[in-house]
């Protein structure tokens, strides 16, 4: 049996359906109108530490965090030349990092040592000396061991954090550690890797860390951390 009449009409039939449903769109769009996206799911950001996150999104301020507090401010490029009044340890813009030393504020004595891919919790002391302060490279304001805390994707124009641990001399003279876990609103840095991140989406930096107590500079194991079954700290 010739096989073409049977296509022929198997092609008439979808070509019909489609035209159908079509035509039932077209006169009940206000229907497909109202019917809301489904809601964008975020990705959460889990470590069993605690976690602050930063709004760095505007590049012409600064977002400053004091970590003993817990607090943060902002304030503009204009001020970031007449920093010595304030109690705070890092600054954030976008990429950039600065801390409360140096050429920054050489009243500050906020500093820090790059430690490297080491195993967050396995980090216990903050070591004696080392601590790298702000200075002034081609005009820009650059602590050395802070600059190259990310990877820049090429392909995708996109940020990831190379998740570097961080030990810091805080300004009050406490002990911390930290690592930069994420720099995306609601993506995870290595879903960028094949997805290009949007602007809006970037600049929420999200760290993990733990400070030693005042006069330490033993780091303590976290509450969660010590638990055969820790629930996980998440951000999103």
């Amino acid at each position: 049996m010739n096989p073409t009449p049977r296509i022929f009409l198997m092609l008439l039939g979808a070509t019909l359906v489609f035209h159908t449903a079509l035509s039932y769109m077209e006169t009940n769009i206000e229907d497909f109108e109202t019917v809301p996206l489904p809601p964008k799911k975020i990705k959460k950001i889990s470590t069993n530490n605690p976690i602050i996150k930063i709004d760095a999104k505007d590049r012409d301020s600064w977002t400053l965090v004091n970590f003993s507090s817990g607090k943060t401010r902002q304030v503009s490029e204009d001020e970031i030349n007449n920093l010595n009044q304030s109690d705070w340890d890092l600054g954030f813009s976008r990429t950039k990092i600065i801390s409360n030393g140096g050429k920054t504020n050489p009243s500050g004595n906020t500093g820090v040592i790059n430690l490297g891919l080491s195993n967050f919790d396995d980090v216990k002391t903050a070591p004696d000396s080392g601590y790298i302060q702000d200075h002034r490279s081609l005009g820009n304001l650059v602590n050395k061991s802070l600059a190259g805390w990310y990877n820049y994707r090429t392909r995708t124009h996109n940020i990831e954090s190379k998740r570097n641990v961080y030990a810091l001399k805080l300004n009050d003279g406490s002990f911390m550690k930290m690592r930069i876990l994420n720099y995306y609103c609601g993506q995870k840095d290595e879903e960028c890797r094949t997805m290009m991140c949007t602007r809006e989406e970037a600049a929420c930096l999200t760290i993990e860390y733990v400070m030693a107590q005042p006069g330490s500079k033993v780091f303590p194991v976290t509450r969660y951390a010590q638990n055969a079954h820790p629930i996980n700290n998440s951000i999103e």
